[in-house]
Order: structure tokens, then sequence, then C-alpha cells
């Protein structure tokens, strides 16, 4: 089955119309099905370069379904239900042409502003905004001197320092993490130092009753700015600790200050040190740690997360630690010792209508959709967005959507993506959507776990692209085909990791991650009733291990067989024909017979074929099976223990031998294997007292050599007896 959308019939063929750039601005349009002559990339970029929204369903906001046929869908009769007009591809073309007038006389009254927009210097309306500014405040009595000096001050700043924010309505997105955290600052001195709090009793449970706080998030989307803005409203000095600081451990000297050997800016602080023990807290500013990267401890930082933890214990003032990743290893044991609070990053709405607002102010012409592709492009980080509209706005002062899209489409910014965020977007609803080669970049992200991850998963996905599926014949057939796939994946990946075919890479990602996903992308659904909604880790790795684990124990078991000399039987069949007997022999005795007879049955047993008590634990667990009993349930505890006191007894009195490398005839040296380990009672090997048994070896030792010395001398007479005949003796 083919997961590829079909081409166009008619691509290339018609000719693309250029209108006026906002002639579509304000209408909503969703793309459904193949279109005549474009792409659905190219008709999602014709739309919006003239100012027009593309999302990706249904809703009372679209103003036009585009498709060339009703292949009714599911935003076909969504779009049927709500009365929304089908527009066609020729009828786009025809509305972008229709703008464009094609008289001369009308073109040139068109163009004639463009031309005056253009003939403007680049800094003109930041002039008019200066000398705007000016005359009001002249009004208000101000000198013209001192506002000029600061508006030139201003000129030189970067449009990231000059638009920080000032309030917290400024910061875009994740208002309420915001208010989380003015409200824990807030309360901070009155629950942590006025009511005397130990850190004891229920309040530990009680995430806001934490002495720091820890803020995540990808880089650029406000965390340092939200700590530094919510301290200045509240009254607090903020001092900033970063990764350029000493952060490893402290010196048990704290009194030795910034100059001692191994100073410790954070522990000076925590304890007071360096903000003076005597003076008057009331008369000066509260104070606030703020600990920037702390996931980029590296080694110079050595200790510095375990001096961290010590320095919250003890803290007086409140701490704020900021990283990009929380899930760090770094910081396994900081989170149990912080309020976490997880910053998202902005809808690119909310970015676009902030930078519109710096556009606006800066003098710039950009319409929304332009803005929104941005925001898009910097994958939420509103810094990098701020400081790509200022270089754009270096060059012109005018920027539509190609000219963002032209600028971002080689210095987008790069996306440090975990297999699990790979495996949603491979298999969300959007999924469909992804070009070849993003689809090859996320299940390349990690060859190693996604491929497991969609092994996992893939069956809990409900595809989009069946419709009506009543009976679920077409998702199993679609599963089917994934599972194919997924099995030509294991064996392309066999070549590449046993006999070095790495060109095949991108052959082993399309058949294990790419055509599952594009098969099965949609809603995801649970199949057992407790199993929780979301991607699970792939089991394939602890099984792998178990069985690696099974294989070595099942080893050891077979050694010890031969080694009784009561079996020569193959490990195999040993574990698919014998195993269960051997099990049943073990077992069953210690549930019916009383317990002295059972136990000395079994210890029996187990010695005659040296059996270890490893091995009878390695017997069991070979034996579990899902939604089976334990072999051992029914035994009383009494058994068991009397079962292991004898055994122990019994162990007292059995040596074992083992023989790795034992000389074979014939072999210059021995192999490399081990090839029995003897267990015999110490009587047979080992001499007494007396030194009876001793003496019994000793004298089969040298009757073996008398033996061997008598057939070396018959072996020397026969050849002294051939060589005398053929001289004619």
């Amino acid at each position: 089955m083919s997961f590829e959308r079909k081409d166009p019939p008619h691509k290339g063929e018609k000719e693309v119309p250029e209108g006026i750039p906002d002639c579509l601005a304000g209408l909503t349009f969703v793309i459904s099905g193949t279109l005549d002559s474009l792409e659905r990339e190219e008709a999602e970029d014709l739309i919006k370069r003239h100012g027009g929204r593309v999302t990706g369903s249904v809703s009372k906001k679209t103003n036009y379904l585009l498709c060339d046929e009703d292949i009714e869908g599911q935003k076909s009769t969504k779009a049927k239900e709500l009365g929304i007009p089908f527009l066609t591809e020729d009828g786009l073309f025809g509305m972008i042409r229709s703008s464009k007038p094609s008289k001369g006389p009308e073109r040139k009254e068109f163009k004639e502003p463009v031309e005056k927009a253009a003939s403007i210097p680049k800094r003109s309306p930041q002039k008019a905004e200066v000398n705007d500014v000016t005359q009001k405040s002249l009004s208000r009595g101000i000198q013209p001197a001192k506002q000029k000096e600061q508006n030139v001050e201003n000129s030189y700043l970067t449009w990231t320092e000059k638009y920080r924010p000032k309030l917290l309505n400024d910061i875009v997105g994740n208002q309420a993490v915001v208010n989380q955290l003015h409200n824990w600052l807030k309360n901070w001195n009155e629950q942590f130092l006025e009511s005397g709090y130990k850190g004891k009793g229920k309040k530990q449970n009680d995430p806001s009753a934490k002495k720091a706080v820890l803020l995540s998030g990808t880089p650029g989307i406000g965390k340092t700015t939200s700590a530094k803005l919510v301290c200045q409203m509240l009254g607090f000095q903020a001092i900033e600790v970063n990764a350029s600081d000493s952060r490893g451990k402290a010196d048990a000297k704290i009194y030795k200050g910034i100059g001692g050997s191994n100073a410790n800016c954070i522990k000076e602080l925590v304890s007071n040190e360096a903000l003076g023990v005597d003076m008057d807290r009331s008369k000066h500013p509260k104070t606030v740690l703020i600990m920037d990267e702390v996931d980029g401890m590296s080694a110079g930082d050595r200790g510095g997360i375990a001096d961290l933890i010590a320095s919250i214990k003890i803290s007086k003032i409140p701490i704020i630690c900021i990283c990009n990743d929380r899930y760090s290893q770094k910081l396994k044991s900081l989170v149990n010792y912080c309020m976490l609070l997880s910053f998202r990053k902005p809808t690119k709405q909310q970015m676009a209508k902030r930078l519109m607002q710096i556009a606006n102010a800066e003098g710039l012409q950009v319409n929304q959709i332009a803005l929104e592709e941005l925001a898009e492009r910097v994958n939420g980080d509103m810094r990098m967005a701020i400081n790509q509209l200022q270089y754009m706005s270096l060059s012109m002062s005018v920027i539509k959507y190609d000219d963002v899209r032209k600028r971002l489409i080689s210095s987008g910014k790069d996306e440090d993506i975990s297999p699990f965020t790979a495996v949603d977007k491979l298999f969300g609803f959007d999924g469909g959507k992804l070009k070849m080669d993003e689809r090859i970049n996320l299940s390349m992200s990690d060859p190693d776990l996604v491929p497991l991850l969609i092994q996992e998963n893939y069956i809990n996905y409900k595809p989009s692209s069946i419709g009506k599926d009543d009976n679920g014949v077409k998702r199993m057939s679609l599963i089917a085909h994934a599972a194919e796939s997924i099995s030509n994946g294991d064996i392309i990946n066999v070549q590449i990791r046993r006999y070095r075919q790495w060109q095949l890479s991108q052959t082993g990602s399309l058949s294990s991650c790419i055509i599952p996903a594009a098969l099965l992308h949609g809603q995801r659904e649970i199949l057992e009733q407790g199993e929780r909604n979301f991607n699970r880790f792939g089991g394939w790795l602890g099984r792998n291990s178990t069985m690696g684990k099974n294989l070595r124990l099942l080893e050891d078991f077979h050694v010890h067989l031969l080694a009784s000399r009561e079996s020569n039987l193959g490990r195999e069949t040993i574990r698919l024909d014998y195993l269960t007997l051997i099990l049943k022999r073990l077992t069953d005795p210690l549930r019916v017979l009383p317990k002295d007879e059972a136990v000395e049955n079994v210890v029996g047993f187990m010695n005659s074929y040296s059996i270890s008590q490893e091995d009878l634990a390695t017997i069991v667990e070979i034996s579990k099976f899902q939604r089976h009993t334990d072999p051992l349930d029914g035994i009383p505890s009494v058994v068991k223990a009397a079962l292991t006191r004898a055994y122990n007894e019994a162990s007292k009195t059995r040596m074992v031998r083992s023989a790795d490398l034992v000389p074979l005839p014939g072999m210059k040296k021995a192999p490399k294997k081990r090839v029995a380990a003897m267990l015999e009672p110490p009587g047979e090997g080992i001499g007494d007292e007396n030194g009876t048994v001793l003496a019994e070896s000793e004298e089969e030792n040298t009757s073996d050599k008398e033996d061997l010395d008598d057939a070396a001398d018959g072996e020397k007479l026969q050849s002294k007896l051939q060589s005398l005949k053929s001289k004619g003796w």
C-alpha cells in the first residue's frame, strides 16, 4: 500500500498568478485532497504569500475548503455540515488575479504608494516617532536635549533589550506559570523565616512549601526575564549566578570570602556572609539568588549540585534555579528540593502579536501571516524571533512572507528533540503533512530508540486516513502492512549492524519508522484497561536483557548437569523437553510429602544431578509465564526454610572442582571454554587425618604411571625388532 499522496495530475502546467500582497487577508483556508497542478505545500505558500491563513481542520472560522475533487473525507463532510463553500484551484487563482488590475493607468496608481514607501529612508519612521516624542516632551516641560540623549542611547540597544518586558502582562505566554512564581516568592519570607519553618511535617508534600524553585524550558522563552521581573515587582534584589561563575563545592572556611582558594558565592549568599551579619534587614532590600543554567554545570563545577542542595537546606534567602532540561541526569537529585515550574513554547499567534507591536514601534510594514511564519521557523524562541526581525529591518522597511521564508529557510533554529517528541510528530495528526526530508530527520534523530518506540506503540494508533471503519478491517489491514514494514526494517538493520552496510541507514529508517508512521498516524487509543494513553518506552530492551541473563543462567545449569555425569543432553533439549519435568520433581514433593521426607527427597535429587540453589532459582525464573501461577505457590514457607537449611548443611561436605582449561590430545593449546564443573564429596579425593584415601589415590597414580611406562617400553622393543628384521637378522 502506498502511503504517499498522489502527484497533481497537471503538475507545473499552470501559471501561478501574482496578486497584491494582502488580497487574501482575513480569509482562512483548509486544503483537502490532491490539487490539479500544485503540491499542497506550494498551495499553502501561495495563500500565505497573499495574506491568507491555512489551518489543518475545518471549523466555523474556515472561509473556504480548497479541493479539486470531493473525496468524501472528514474535512469534506464537516464543511458540508457547516455550510462552508468549496473552492477549486482555478477559483483560488481567479481570486488572486482579480485583485491585481490589468489596465496600465490603474497599475501605475497601484504602484505609486509602493514607490513612495521605497523612497522613504529606512530610519524615517523612527525619526518621525522621535519628533512626535519631542513635541510631547516639550508640551510636558521636558528638556529636548535630555530626551534626545535617551533616544540616542536606545538606538544602540538590541531590540531584545530595548523591548524587554517591563510588566508581567508583557511576557509572551506562560502567564499561569509566572503567577505561580509570583505567589511563591511573595510568601517566601512569611513561610520560611517568620513562621520558623523547619522543613518537616505535612507541608513537605506541598510543592509550594519548597525553599527553591526550578524553572525549566527551551532557550529564549522568557525564564530568566520572568524571574528578574517578578523579583523587581516584589522589591527583591536579584543576584544572578550563571555558568561563568565558580559554582563548585565550597571551601569549608566560608569566611575567606571571594578571596578564598575555593570561594563559592552561593554559600556566601545563603549563609548571609556576603551581605553582612549584623545589619538591619528592614533597611536593606530583600535578596534573591538566581542560579541560571544549573543543568550546564561542567567538570569545573564538580560537586556543585550537591553543594547547591546543601545550600537550599540552610538558605535564608529564596533561590531560583533555571535550566533547559529538567530531566537531565545532573538534576535528578535537585528536583526533589525544588518546586517545579515548566515554561512552554508560546503559540505562533501569541508571538506574532508581540512581534507586530515591535514592528509598529519601529515603523516596519509587515503582515500577520509573515510574523506567524517567523514564529514557526524559530520554534518558539522569542529572543531569536526579535533578533531576526531586527536583522531584516536593516535592509528592508517592508517585510513580506517570502522575505521571512527566504531568510530563515537555511538559518532556522535547530531543535534538539527527544525520541518521544520525534515519535509524537511522526504519529500526530499533522504527520501526513511532513515532507520526506523532515520525516527522515525525525527518524534519524535517534536511529536506535525511535524504531523501538514505533514498534512498541504503532498498534495503539487509529489512522486518520481510513475514515469510517465500523468493523475495523481497514485498520487491521494498515497494521498488517506496518508490521511487515517493521520486519523488513529488522532485516535491513541486521545488514547494517553485522556487515557494516551503513549506506542502508535511510532505507532502514524508511522501513522501520517512516512507512509505519505514515500508515497509522492519527489518534492514539488505549487497548487495555488501566493503560495510560501516552507512548510507552520500548520494551524490547528489557526483554533482550532478560533473555541474555536467562541464557547465561541456563548455560550454568547445563554445565552442572553435564558434570553430574547423569545427563549428556544439549541445552535446547533440556530447556524444551526436560526443564518442566525437573521443576515438577523439585517442587511436587514439597507440596505433597511431609516436611522432613520432602526435604530429604529434594536435596538428594539436587545432589545426584549437581543442582545448586542458584540453579533451582534459575529453573523457577525461566518457568514463569504471564498469566500463569508461580511455580512455588502452595509450598509452605516453613518447608522452604527447611530446604535451604538442609542444602546448606550438605554443602559443607561438597567440593567443587572446575576443569575450565582441559588439554585435549592432538591440541597444543587448551580451548578457552569451560568443559565441566565436577561436584564431588571430599571422601573421594581428599585424604583424612590418617591419609588412607590419599594413599589410595597415590597408589592409583603410581599404577597408572607404571602402565604408561610399560606401554612405552613395549613400543620401543617392537621398533627395535622391526629394525633388526630389515637388516636381515
